[in-house]
């Protein structure tokens, strides 16, 4: 079996051609419409059927099977279309190629696991490869913000195993971190700053909480390390408050984010920061805290034993001739939702670097690698 190189360099440049910024993220852009109905026209060209879905306005999944005989396990590849925005980029969507390498946005998280999935798909096409077990490809929306892609896929699709193709430099990833984001308001009251007597500060209530949750983050940075993700952090990536000078500010607001590791919990993460504000609350009458989660997802993690992660990693060490690295990430990506409907997941990727940077690449040699193991694991595992 040959991947089809020249096939993966024209899709991959078009792809990255198109802009797929999500919306949520940067005001005005278009999201996934327009990719989605070119990846479709991929589809229709290998005789595949497409399906599109709208799930909102202008965002789109779409979908395509390649049926088996209906003896065999199924199999799901899921790529996300949307990407982050292009914040100092010169030329984000030139799909410029130098020294081996594709550059734009999203070239590597990730539209070279687009190119490298559809790439696969071909060579099931040209080989006339019989699966028993279906094999679904899909490309959802919305990876970057809230995950409203996979969420919807998952509704009415149930498969035995699922690869997400999120950049992974080759190496097999079966774990990553979970976030909680939050958050918390302090009121206070708006006075006349030369009177003490009537103002109460938000911002230095505020204050109370931030040390408390210092002591927090110094406490996570002693625990003991997961293998491959290291320790749970906390941090705060926005604060403001108050409105103006010589003025008792009478509100202050913070977003915490919290990443996590196997084993931490939504509502263990949340009692912490309550019991916060309850015992702040026990020492001042005037205090006025509330928490409020915005968002949770939890983290993820596999065992190296799975039978899927035995045939991908049988088809990475054929096609790359070397035993395979297993890793985790630092950030969070679909797979935790495959995972949480009881299917068997993994992460592989190409190799690349500039994840949400100005300076983005693909190698373009590692999504024809990808592609062929896709095509690998595929038979092995859907029989």
């Amino acid at each position: 079996m040959k991947i089809d190189k020249n096939f993966v360099i024209t899709t991959l440049q078009k792809l990255v051609r198109i802009n797929s910024i999500n919306p949520m993220l940067s005001s005005g852009t278009p999201g996934e419409k327009e990719i989605c109905c070119y990846i479709a026209d991929v589809l229709k060209t290998l005789n595949l059927n497409p399906e599109i879905q709208e799930i909102s306005k202008n965002r789109f999944n779409v979908t395509a099977v390649i049926k088996g005989t209906g003896s065999g396990k199924s199999l799901l590849l899921n790529a996300h279309t949307d990407t982050v925005g292009v914040e100092n980029m010169n030329d984000p969507f030139s799909g410029k190629i130098s020294d081996g390498k594709l550059f734009g946005r999203g070239a590597y998280d990730m539209k070279g696991s687009i190119a490298a999935m559809l790439a696969a798909a071909k060579a099931m096409v040209d080989n006339k490869t019989q699966l028993k077990g279906d094999l679904v490809i899909a490309f959802v929306a919305d990876e970057e913000y809230d995950s409203i892609g996979t969420n919807h896929l998952l509704k009415t699709l149930k498969t035995d195993g699922a690869i997400i193709t999120e950049p992974s430099n080759l190496d097999i990833c079966i774990a990553h971190r979970g976030f909680g984001l939050y958050e918390i308001i302090t009121k206070g009251k708006v006075a006349h700053g030369g009177r003490p007597d009537l103002g109460i500060d938000a911002n230095m209530q505020m204050g109370k909480i931030l040390h408390e949750l210092n002591k927090i983050s110094q406490e996570l940075k002693k625990k003991e390390p997961h293998a491959l993700l290291g320790r749970p952090s906390l941090h705060i990536p926005v604060i403001g408050g108050g409105t103006e000078p010589f003025t008792y500010s009478g509100k202050c607001k913070i977003i915490l984010e919290r990443r996590t590791i196997p084993g931490n919990k939504d509502e263990e993460c949340l009692a912490e920061i309550n019991n916060i504000i309850e015992k702040l609350s026990e020492e001042d009458q005037q205090f006025d805290a509330q928490v409020k989660q915005i968002m949770w997802r939890d983290p993820f993690e596999t065992s190296k034993e799975s039978e899927l992660i035995n045939k991908l990693s049988n088809s990475s060490k054929s096609v790359l001739n070397k035993e395979p690295v297993y890793i985790g990430h630092a950030w969070w990506e679909d797979s935790a939702l495959t995972a949480k409907k009881g299917i068997d997941t993994v992460i592989i990727g190409p190799r690349g670097e500039g994840l949400h940077t100005a300076n983005e690449w693909v190698e373009i040699e590692s999504v024809n690698e990808l592609a062929e193991i896709l095509y690998q694991t595929a038979i092995n595992f859907c029989k």
